[in-house]
């Protein structure tokens, strides 16, 4: 457990400074563009990422599979070749588009920025294959220095390209250089395995793709329902309502999956790597130890932050983004639940394909975007924002309180266990968050209020310090790890 402590702790100190300065820098960018930029860009990124998924079928989540480095080799290649075809076949289709797509959508100004399309389909298929390349071989400060990359040139250049014009296009062209700048920075990692690249085939590429047919049948619908059902709010919302109401979805959604993401995905790549080595029998531990570590640890790591955003979402976003904004710290009061549960299943999701259980994810995927369409379709016809998003986040809810529990059943972790472990730091969230509540009952002023939560939030994680003997350690290796790049 402790070369997973220490993989963590590589991707997560590696990417808190540039994510940290990527937040601090959201405010500046919020006062630049307007919710309508934040609107068109959000639908861009919607569509881009759609196309993201289908660009490799699914066949990136068969690299960490192979136990010879030059069939994985080859499953990189293939994938490699796969993003290539793909990013082409979008050109076609973007050339083929018809010229009134604003108008069908209810999206003025999309179409001009869709021909960025394959270019944006391309970097960002090339930064997943190059990603999981990465994690196998464990070179996970790459995967953090190309974080810190991406994070960096697209927050620096959407601020330094609205200097010359302030409109949608400098937030996509800042998003599209921040993935040019991590391929790059990846692909200095990926050189070292030159050699084994030298012997991939396009024979041995077919073979592996029979081998691994599941991720194209199965579990490529399954990514392509999940990338889908988050994005549709930014597609149904427009529809229904403007694209000012999906810059604010936009920027609520950002805001908090953001520093979520940090520890998330960071603990997500490496539990993916680790559980794929314990299933091979080339691993240490066993997975019921392992699952159980990851899952306590995010419940302690995430339940308090979002206690504080349902208290205090739309104070936070007005004081932070400007008063036009503070319509996305109300979004995030709904939204909270449901992105809570996302940040716990995200790792563990992968147990599916460690199982092969890919059968059950893709129904669970098929159901859980059939009720967000649903859930959104009424909201939209017989109600406002809040009323769609808040029957949008139910459903969230609902679903993924399935998906964590059947996950944790894989690794044999009972119901009672996991929800143990819930209740005892939603409980220890409360006692510790008081004060801030009856301070915010009696008091208006921003500045006590936040004070209160800062000190709260100390104490929080002084007693989560204490509950949790991994936690300890993981904190201490961290502190140990600034102490000696000093």
């Amino acid at each position: 457990m402790s070369n997973f402590i220490t993989n963590v702790l590589k991707l997560v100190s590696g990417s808190v400074a540039a994510q940290a300065l990527g937040i601090l820098l959201i405010p500046i960018i919020t006062r630049i563009y307007n919710p309508d930029d934040f609107g068109i860009f959000q639908l861009f990124i919607s569509i881009s990422g759609i196309l993201v998924i289908v660009s490799t079928f699914s066949y990136q989540l068969a690299i960490m599979l192979p136990k010879t480095e030059e069939d994985a080799a080859n499953v990189t290649s293939m994938c490699t070749i796969l993003v290539t075809i793909t990013s082409l076949l979008v050109g076609v289709v973007v050339l083929l588009a018809p010229g009134n797509i604003d108008d069908i959508f209810n999206t003025p100004g999309i179409s001009k920025y869709l021909p960025l399309l394959p270019l944006i389909v391309f970097l960002n298929g090339i930064f997943f294959v190059q990603n999981y390349w990465l994690s196998r071989k464990t070179r996970f400060g790459v995967i953090a220095g190309s974080r810190v990359s991406n994070t960096l040139t697209t927050k620096v250049l959407q601020i330094g390209l609205a200097k010359s014009s302030v409109t949608p296009f400098g937030l996509i062209g800042g998003y599209i250089a921040g993935f040019a700048f991590a391929d790059l920075f990846m692909l200095k990692g990926v050189k070292k395995d030159i050699q084994v690249f030298k012997k991939v085939s396009i024979k041995r590429m077919k073979e592996l793709a029979i081998q691994y047919k599941d991720f194209p049948l199965f579990s490529f619908w399954s990514s392509i329902a999940n990338t889908i059902s988050p994005q549709v709010p930014a597609f149904l919302l427009a529809y229904f309502y403007s694209t000012s109401v999906v810059g604010h979805f936009s920027l609520a959604n950002q805001v908090v999956n953001l520093p979520m993401g940090i520890v998330g995905s960071a603990i997500g790549q490496v539990f993916f790597q680790k559980v794929s080595e314990v299933k091979n029998g080339n691993g240490e531990g066993n997975m019921k130890t392992i699952v159980s570590e990851v899952y306590n640890k995010l419940i302690s790591i995430g339940l308090f932050p979002m206690i504080l955003l349902m208290l205090l979402g739309e104070q936070i976003f007005t004081f932070a983004f400007g008063e036009e904004w503070g319509i996305s710290g109300i979004y995030v009061r709904i939204l909270v639940p449901w992105i809570f549960l996302v940040f716990l299943s995200s790792p563990i999701t992968t147990l599916y394909n460690v199982f092969e259980k890919q059968k059950v994810w893709l129904i669970f995927s098929i159901a859980l975007l059939a009720s967000r369409i649903i859930a959104l379709i009424i909201g939209g016809s017989h109600g406002t924002p809040e009323f769609a998003l808040a029957l949008y986040s139910f459903t969230g809810i609902a679903f993924w309180l399935w998906n964590n529990a059947y996950l944790l059943g894989l690794a044999g972790i009972s119901k009672k266990e996991s929800i143990g472990v819930l209740v005892k730091y939603a409980v220890i969230s409360l006692i510790v968050s008081t004060p801030l509540i009856l301070i915010e009952l009696i008091s208006s002023n921003f500045y006590v209020i936040m004070f209160v939560a800062v000190v709260v939030t100390v104490v929080y994680y002084l007693i989560a310090l204490h509950e949790d003997p991994m936690f300890r350690k993981m904190f201490s290796s961290f502190l140990v790890k600034v102490k000696n790049r000093s």
